[in-house]
């Protein structure tokens, strides 16, 4: 009796255990693909308080106080080419001044290109204030305009609004090509694990066209769709798959940054097809501190092909990897290709080793360098700014009254501009004093970074010139002086 007593209580102990493994098993998720219907719109909003610190850095760049108030009647009351200019302008000067007029105006537009471009003003400041507008028309986009539909695309992505995700599948699953692949990029962007399953199912039919089949393979990497790896290492081991969909396959491979994916994709470096070795490296860049895809980049810097080259070029510069200097000052001294120089130079002052610093200074101060070499070479020392400074400033001092050096020296000016110093000064003031009219517009774009006191009075021998000029016009509204007209004469004697 006590046997089976004992026996029945082991029983339990293990029946119960048995039972909770199986309550586990029961828990752990499963994921399942998304499907398409109609997007539940979401509520509206206004956009998000202004960014003071970047709306005072667009203000410095205002030429005159009326500025702002002509900017903001333009949108209130202007032609749609005049609001589309100015929405250009405000884009590049990345000016979030005007967020509630252009907010407003685009509720009311009916202008496809005021549309097209007030998104992408907000696409650029990720502001979620058009989501409702969003998910409204990719339910039904059949009726707008494309180019507003593809802008649409491209905001959704850039502001992550995954309430879009239903109506994405939808014309995923419509296959109009219009907007299939906006529509599976921003599926890349957006989506998570169950859409990164509708994309392995949706990998799987026969009817799909190669360049469909390339979308698809680019964005299972880029939603890091784990689940595709086995058949995505299928594709690029096929010889006979298309070579696109095999690019794209070993860039998948990469973006997954599954670590297992780099030996597969170093065994497809020797492949004789220069893209599909350009794309190994997109793939491998994912491994900075895998030693195995780190050499094989570095190989890839003396390719045969410059493609490859290229790509190898610009990943060691991205993944910061001071190994290659030597290659790439080989490369900047002896590549045929100008375009694989300039590569060169950028990563290697992107790079900022001593090395690297004192090959790039050396070519500015040497003779026989082309000055077009030294465009270049100013550039990528001026924008990194680690290094250089001072010898690029006399190199601009060198020039500014070398009238047969006049490209280099307007070349220098302008890479001035981007990144304005006090130190730069007194190339501004060498620049205000010259005689010829391209060196004086580009001396007054520098005194208008920073208005430094000491080029006013350079500036004000500009304004106050006998002869009017397109410089004397722009001095004296630089000053806030008012410009003098011939009524003005006349009434004045």
């Amino acid at each position: 009796m006590k046997k089976i007593i004992f026996f029945l209580i082991i029983l339990s102990i293990f029946g119960s255990c048995f039972a909770q493994e199986a309550i586990e098993a029961d828990d752990t998720p499963t994921v399942t693909a998304s499907k398409g219907g109609y997007a539940e719109v979401p509520p509206a909003k206004r956009p998000k308080p202004i960014d003071q610190e970047k709306a005072q850095a667009a203000a410095e760049k205002d030429e005159t106080p009326e500025d702002e108030e002509n900017n903001r009647n333009t949108i209130r009351y202007g032609l749609p080419s005049e609001i589309g200019t100015l929405l250009d302008t405000l884009l590049k000067n990345d000016d979030p001044r005007y967020t509630e007029e252009i907010y407003d105006l685009f509720q009311v537009t009916k202008s496809p290109v005021i549309k097209e471009k007030v998104l992408k003003y907000f696409t650029k400041a990720e502001d979620p204030c058009l989501e409702d507008y969003a998910v409204d028309l990719l339910n039904d986009p059949y009726d707008e305009n494309n180019s507003v539909v593809k802008a649409t695309f491209q905001y959704v992505s850039a502001v992550k609004t995954k309430a879009a995700i239903p109506a994405v599948i939808t014309l995923v699953e419509s296959e109009n090509e219009n907007y299939f692949n906006d529509a599976i990029s921003t599926l890349g962007d957006i989506g998570g694990p169950e859409e990164a399953m509708f994309l392995v199912e949706y990998l799987d039919r026969d009817d799909l066209s190669d360049a469909q089949r390339q979308t698809l393979m680019r964005n299972c990497g880029k939603m890091h769709a784990v689940e595709t790896w086995d058949k995505l290492v299928d594709i690029l081991d096929n010889d006979d798959e298309n070579t696109f969909v095999r690019m794209y396959a070993a860039e998948s491979l990469g973006l997954m940054e599954v670590e297992k994916s780099v030996p597969v994709l170093v065994q497809h470096f020797d492949a004789t097809d220069p893209n599909l070795r350009q794309y190994v490296i997109k793939g491998l860049s994912h491994f900075p501190d895998v030693v195995e895809a780190k050499a094989t980049i570095i190989q890839g810097i003396r390719d045969e092909h410059w493609k490859v080259r290229q790509e190898a070029i610009r990943t060691v510069k991205e993944n910061k990897t001071t190994d290659a200097m030597q290659y790439l000052i080989y490369r900047a001294k002896n590549d045929s290709e100008k375009l694989i120089k300039e590569e060169s130079y950028s990563s290697i002052a992107a790079l900022n080793t001593d090395d690297g610093n004192d090959f790039l200074i050396a070519q500015l101060k040497d003779k026989k360098v082309a000055d077009g070499t030294k465009k270049k070479i100013v550039e990528v020392l001026l924008k990194e700014d680690h290094a250089g400074e001072k010898d690029v400033i006399e190199l601009a001092k060198s020039v500014a009254k070398d009238d047969k050096r006049k490209d280099l020296r307007y070349a220098i000016a302008k890479e001035m501009v981007k990144n304005y110093k006090s130190s730069y000064d007194e190339v501004a003031q060498m620049y205000l004093e010259s005689k010829d009219s391209t060196t004086i517009s580009l001396g007054l774009d520098m005194y208008k970074q920073k208005k430094s006191s000491s080029l006013e009075p350079y500036v004000n021998t500009i304004a106050s010139e006998k002869k009017n000029s397109a410089n004397k016009k722009r001095a004296q509204k630089l000053l806030g002086i008012e410009e003098e007209t011939e009524e003005k004469k006349e009434d004045a004697k």
